[in-house]
């Protein structure tokens, strides 16, 4: 059973079993392949061993909130078919740090002792610089028993931290794990990748409205965009509108601060939609004798060609 805490009585960790976590996260190629090669090399110790090598033990992933480290987490647990121990070193700290440091070594030698993977997660709430002056002693402490757990952890079981604050962590903590995994904000490919996996047979009104999407939300993170698209949904759903009146809704304001490139494209996919020229304008700022134009603009260009 997960370990629990004295006082509370409440469990130190999360066990989440294979069949319930989840799909395939949207990653870069190569990421994919790295994390892949992970659960691969599950799958041939013995050719490992006999070239005198081990499977990797230990991966730090690090990156800004929202990028996919929890899911990516989740989804080596499912391709290795092993269950899932989280825990999140942010809430398990206490004002009494001796008792932290009991707390987690629990939840490590649990995990240690099933077959399984464990994530840290927020790595950096407690794996901090050593030479930070503003930690006591006791904190220093648990640093050190972390990173000797990372340099001690069994095959047999996989460790994961993940950290949004790489620059928090002490140098060491880098040179302790077997691989490091740098995730970033979602490419444009992925962007659309991503919106084009929310986006299902209902939600056909959006399909047109994906690549400008993709450019306005340049640097969101996959979270982000997977609130915004969840909550035109849940919006469409509870007011019986349509999901374009929906999206508009949400992102109105958002239309109004892009560039006149990007101002035209959404009002071209307004007036598909049906919107009148009067409320085109009201929603992207852009003048209906412009709208006008554009449109005799675009139908010349169509005669033309």
């Amino acid at each position: 059973m997960v370990p629990i805490d004295a006082d509370s009585r409440l469990a130190l960790a999360k066990h989440e079993f294979p069949g319930e976590l989840g799909t395939e996260p949207i990653l870069p190629s190569d990421l994919r392949t790295r994390i892949k090669q992970v659960a691969s090399e599950r799958l041939h110790l013995k050719a490992l061993e006999e070239q005198g090598l081990g499977p990797t033990r230990s991966l730090l992933l690090v990156g800004p909130p929202g990028v996919g480290k929890t899911m990516s987490a989740r989804w080596i647990a499912s391709l290795l078919n092993r269950p899932l121990i989280t825990l999140d070193l942010a809430t398990v700290m206490s004002s009494y740090l001796g008792k932290t440091g009991s707390n987690i070594r629990s939840v490590l030698e649990y995990a240690k002792s099933v077959e399984s993977v464990l994530l840290l997660d927020e790595f950096d709430s407690i794996a901090k610089r050593r030479d930070d002056d503003t930690d006591i002693g006791e904190l220093k402490r648990l640093v050190n028993v972390l990173l000797q757990e990372v340099d001690d952890w069994p095959s047999t079981s996989l460790l994961i931290a993940a950290t949004n604050h790489g620059d928090l962590l002490d140098p060491a903590i880098w040179r302790r794990f077997d691989d490091v995994l740098q995730f970033s904000a979602p490419s444009a490919d992925e962007r659309e990748a991503s919106l084009r996996a929310l986006f299902d047979d209902s939600d056909k009104g959006l399909i047109s409205w994906i690549p400008l999407l993709v450019r306005i939300w340049e640097g969101r993170s996959f979270s982000d965009i997977t609130r915004t698209v969840n909550w035109v949904k849940r919006r469409a759903t509870i007011s019986e509108s349509s999901t374009v009146d929906a999206l508009i809704d949400r992102i109105g304001v958002e239309l109004r601060t892009q560039s006149a490139p990007e101002r035209k494209s959404a009002a071209k996919l307004l007036e598909q939609a049906g919107y009148s020229d009067r409320r085109i304008s009201e929603i992207v700022g852009i003048s209906r004798d412009t709208i006008r134009k554009a449109r005799a603009h675009g139908a010349n260009s169509a005669a033309v060609g």
